[in-house]
């Protein structure tokens, strides 16, 4: 199953393959946001509320790469059925 999924996304159209390379860019940004809040939290324990954005930050990201690998795979097969 891995590797039927590895040989679908290497065998992307260019243009597919960087969009959602550019969207993980993206989730991995906003990954390192969240995990800054949760760094300032735990130095410096100031109020529970930097610590539930920091969580709600890190879960919008991992929701982004899923995303993005899931629209990723449909706009591919779309691609490739209308070819």
């Amino acid at each position: 199953m891995l590797k039927q999924f590895s040989n679908t996304i290497k065998n992307f159209d260019l243009k597919v393959k960087k969009t959602m390379i550019y969207g993980l860019y993206f989730s991995l940004f906003v990954s390192i946001i969240g995990t800054l809040f949760l760094l300032y939290y735990i130095s410096f324990k100031t109020s529970n509320f930097i610590y539930y954005i920091g969580i709600k930050i890190v879960w919008l990201s991992f929701s982004f790469c899923a995303s993005f690998i899931a629209s990723a795979l449909v706009i591919d097969r779309i691609q490739k059925d209308l070819a």
